[in-house]
């Protein structure tokens, strides 16, 4: 008998034991089809709810659906709302992305000031109309209040409490505070949101001369409002010299230019307060103790006579400022011209005063005039 090659035995052996797996494999596949087919026809295979799987996610090409926008809402496009509210003269409050009382005031006004359904609820339908270039302003007939920044979202109207801190730069009805040598602040005065000026201006906007000027929020985020818009038509480089100032800071400054006065012009201690007094305030009777206002400059230059100048005395009042100290009003005022003196009042303080020509001293005179007493 002949003897088989090694190597055929090998491939005998493989080819048989591959067979024996086909044939199990096959058997036991025959076995298992009639429970597979019954189990098919008993639970059908899934459809996608959708249709297509590809459809689920929305075709970008779509335009995405503008979110409704209401009381405790937040975020950018909250902001963008105000940023426009306040542009078109809407009290609108605080510009701070919070869609708080203050801002359903304001829409709520803006609707019914523009033939929409109001209920102060920022739609599609609303926030085409509120960007339209034909949008209707806002102009009261008469002063009322400056409207009361809005803390916190909240899904009612806060109730007033005692505890509940007010502004101090507004008197009890709402006129922007006086504050000069006949009318010192008040021993009690306290501040009510002083913030960081660098921590929440845009360096592309506005620089901040010096670090950790203060201001008040309601009047940092009108000033943003308006050195925006001044940007947008080419008018920059702006630069804050000046804010919130301390009655010790006062005092140093009030001080430091009375010495200068008695050494370089050889004046007496009487007479150097006395020409200081016609620049510098006296401590506890400056405007910067109130956080609202602001030395608005450019960087290396003399303000007046530049176009950042002339641009904020065509447009401040528009955004709620006033040129607090003019040539004009001297007499009254008790200070020399600063041209670069700004203080937030509010649109509609301000523009009745731009529409009159009266400096506050007289607009106080002539509209809060049953105020004074009590509140200054």
């Amino acid at each position: 008998m002949k003897k088989l090659h090694p190597k055929t035995v090998t491939v005998w052996i493989v080819t048989c034991v591959c067979a024996c797996i086909l044939m199990g494999a096959v058997w036991r596949i025959t076995r298992l089809y009639p429970d597979v087919s019954r189990e098919m026809h008993t639970t059908p295979s899934p459809t996608p709810v959708y249709g297509n799987v590809n459809q689920v996610t929305q075709d970008p090409s779509q335009a995405t659906p503008f979110p409704v926008l209401s009381v405790g809402s937040s975020g950018e496009r909250v902001r963008e709302i105000q940023d426009r509210l306040f542009a078109l003269h809407y009290p609108v409050g605080s510009v701070d992305g919070q869609f708080g009382n203050g801002t359903l005031q304001a829409v709520l006004a803006f609707q019914e000031n523009n033939g929409l359904y109001v209920d102060g609820i920022v739609g599609e339908n609303t926030y085409r109309a509120l960007m339209d270039t034909q949008a209707k302003e806002y102009m009261a007939s008469t002063p009322t209040p400056m409207p009361s920044p809005t803390e916190t979202a909240t899904a009612t109207p806060a109730v007033e409490t005692a505890a509940v801190k007010r502004r101090m730069y507004v008197t009890e009805d709402g006129f922007p505070l006086l504050v000069n040598r006949e009318h010192p602040l008040a021993d009690n005065y306290e501040t009510y949101e002083l913030v960081v000026m660098n921590d929440v201006c845009p360096r592309e906007i506005v620089k901040i001369k010096y670090d950790n000027t203060l201001a008040e929020k309601e009047a940092v985020d009108a000033l943003l409002v308006m050195l925006k818009a001044a940007s947008a038509e080419g008018i920059e480089n702006w630069q804050i010299s000046a804010a919130y100032r301390t009655v010790a800071e006062q005092e140093r400054l009030f001080n430091k230019q009375v010495k200068a006065y008695m050494n370089e012009n050889k004046l007496s201690l009487a007479k150097a307060q006395s020409a200081t007094r016609k620049t510098v305030a006296d401590p506890g009777s400056s405007e910067h103790h109130l956080g609202t206002c602001f030395d608005i400059t450019v960087p290396g230059k003399t303000f007046a006579g530049t176009k950042q100048s002339e641009w904020l005395q065509q447009h401040c009042w528009d955004y709620g400022f006033i040129l607090r100290y003019t040539s004009e009003k001297e007499n009254i005022t008790g200070f020399l011209a600063e041209a670069w003196h700004y203080r937030y009042v509010g649109y509609e303080h301000a523009k009745i005063m731009q529409a009159e020509n009266l400096c506050l001293e007289e607009y106080l005179s002539v509209y809060a005039q049953d105020t004074l007493a009590e509140d200054f």
